[in-house]
């Protein structure tokens, strides 16, 4: 039996536990911390899904990691994005040290901590690149204002119900996180006949910023209210894809009198 824990009263309980069972190399620990299936995309184009813990520790493998020297990773401080009873987006991160305590590696991830019965697990991973500690401010900037203009312009699709023109904006497969659930969407087509199905309209109140920011890949924020009532609170993980930038995944938490479900 395993000295770490497999239940998780709060999203930062599991957050932390992630860590510790990272710098412990333990699987089975690891995989406890993850609510099924999990997926870790990674703007820079790469997609990891599991269907079951089983699957999650059967992959679980430290020999790369250690091979560049690492010997810990430290997690970054988590801030509360968005948060319901059953969802909360946690803005983290983290380090890698070293056996000298030196920071070797960084990177920028969103966590998508989910509650579908009783404990918090991590459902989703939209991580943003590793880098090596120094910021490209200016890339950055630049990064943040094409990323947000390209959730914007999805947004105007989806409102026009016109699936092919959020098609266009996507990489594929695109990763539709929710509660319980992590659906691979693996075409454009696949995709625009979603959107045509989709019945929820959005008002004029639509914000739309970017929640973490690297020169490669972006997390866009959207809070959204629906003209019928309610509304959506959105993390979206954009990246360049040859050159472009595309939405690579997203998760949405509805509310209110319209929650389709539907990205």
């Amino acid at each position: 039996m395993s000295r770490y824990p497999t239940h998780f009263d709060t999203p930062e309980d599991a957050y932390f536990g992630f860590f510790e069972a990272d710098a412990a190399q333990d699987g089975d620990a690891w995989a406890a911390v993850m609510s099924y299936p999990h997926v870790r995309v990674a703007a820079s184009g790469e997609v990891h899904y599991f269907e079951t813990a089983t699957d999650y520790a059967d992959a679980a493998d430290w020999n790369s990691r250690v091979a560049t020297g690492w010997v810990r990773t430290r997690g970054r401080e988590p801030v509360r994005l968005h948060e319901s009873s059953d969802r909360v987006l946690l803005l983290g991160g983290w380090t890698r040290f070293n056996a000298q305590d030196e920071p070797i590696l960084w990177n920028r991830v969103t966590y998508v901590l989910t509650r579908p019965d009783d404990s918090w697990g991590i459902q989703a991973r939209f991580a943003l690149g590793s880098y090596d500690g120094s910021d490209d401010e200016a890339r950055t900037r630049l990064a943040a204002e094409a990323a947000t203009d390209l959730v914007r312009r999805y947004y105007d699709a989806l409102a026009r119900g016109d699936g092919d023109a959020c098609a266009e904006l996507c990489r594929f497969p695109m990763v539709d996180v929710g509660i319980g659930e992590a659906t691979r969407i693996g075409s454009g087509i696949e995709l625009a006949r979603q959107v045509r199905r989709q019945t929820t309209q959005i008002s004029s109140n639509l914000n739309i910023t970017a929640a973490q920011s690297g020169p490669q890949g972006i997390n866009v924020a959207v809070t959204a209210a629906y003209a019928s009532g309610g509304g959506e609170q959105t993390i979206v993980v954009v990246g360049r894809d040859s050159g472009t930038w595309r939405i690579a995944g997203i998760s949405r938490r509805t509310s209110g009198n319209d929650a389709d479900g539907q990205s």
